[in-house]
């Protein structure tokens, strides 16, 4: 019985420290070992920068070198210009933007080197493009237009005698009378488009492919007489009435059938000659 209680004495505090004592996994929850901070501002140090050595009282690579004026030259970048003595009396003017020369009163005189030139230290601003401004095409109706006799114009080529009326419509009925107006196009402003017959008939234009660029063609109306120039005379496909599009300018444009080529039109542009 003594024995045993003695043993009791002796194991009951191993059993205790044992219960009590935290476990190698919970002890790494306590931890509170970390890594150093790295510096947060880095070093400054010439030889860490740059990795050599400075060179105190000599040239180093990395030395700002402010260039140097010639003799007798100073730096007036305020104004845009590099002033350098030069002959008295005389003097550039920047201000006008010119390359004469004017008398300067009192003082030494200075020749002024515009900004963006050989010895300027200023760059010019450069210039922006400006956009192209749109013109819509013309048009103007022929309604309202018509003469007593119902022709609403006349057409005069003086370099092939040809002095016609026009009628409204391309159709065979005005070429019978003279040159029919594509009603799809503009009658007076812009680009109007006229037709007739090559040959065979009172009233035939077929003589315009002869044209030459500069030949003049006047319209008439009841608005007044344009003079225009030939600028494009040309043999195109009978399906081509590209040339018929509305135009910003003022031109006329003819057409009439290529003898003895049925596929075939003849072109004539002529653009107004203003004065």
């Amino acid at each position: 019985m003594k024995t045993w209680k003695t043993l009791s004495k002796a194991i009951l505090p191993i059993l205790a420290m044992l219960v009590l004592a935290p476990s190698a996994h919970a002890a790494a929850d306590y931890s509170f070992e970390t890594t150093a901070p790295q510096d947060y501002y880095k070093s400054t140090s010439y030889e860490d920068i740059y990795g050599s050595q400075y060179n105190y009282g000599g040239k180093n690579v990395v030395d700002y070198q402010i260039p140097e004026l010639e003799y007798g030259v100073q730096s007036t970048t305020m104004t845009g210009v590099m002033e350098r003595t030069t002959l008295p009396g005389l003097q550039q003017s920047v201000a006008t933007g010119g390359s004469g020369y004017s008398v300067a009163g009192g003082g030494p005189i200075t020749e002024l080197v515009e900004a963006g030139k050989p010895g300027s230290a200023v760059t010019p601003t450069p210039t922006i493009p400006t956009s192209p401004t749109y013109q819509p095409p013309s048009y103007t109706s022929a309604e309202g237009m018509a003469y007593k006799d119902g022709h609403i114009g006349t057409i005069k080529i003086p370099s092939l005698k040809i002095d016609m009326k026009l009628w409204e419509g391309e159709t065979n009925a005005s070429m019978r009378k003279g040159l029919g107006h594509y009603s799809s196009t503009s009658a007076w402003d812009g680009n109007v488009g006229a037709c007739g017959h090559n040959r065979g008939t009172k009233y035939a234009i077929g003589t315009i492919k002869n044209l030459k660029q500069g030949d003049t063609i006047t319209y008439t109306t009841m608005y007044g007489t344009r003079t225009y120039a030939v600028t494009l005379v040309k043999t195109i496909s009978n399906t081509d009435w590209s040339y018929l599009q509305a135009t910003s300018d003022n031109r006329l444009t003819l057409t009439t059938c290529l003898a003895d080529h049925p596929e075939s039109r003849v072109v004539v542009q002529a653009v107004e000659v203003r004065s």
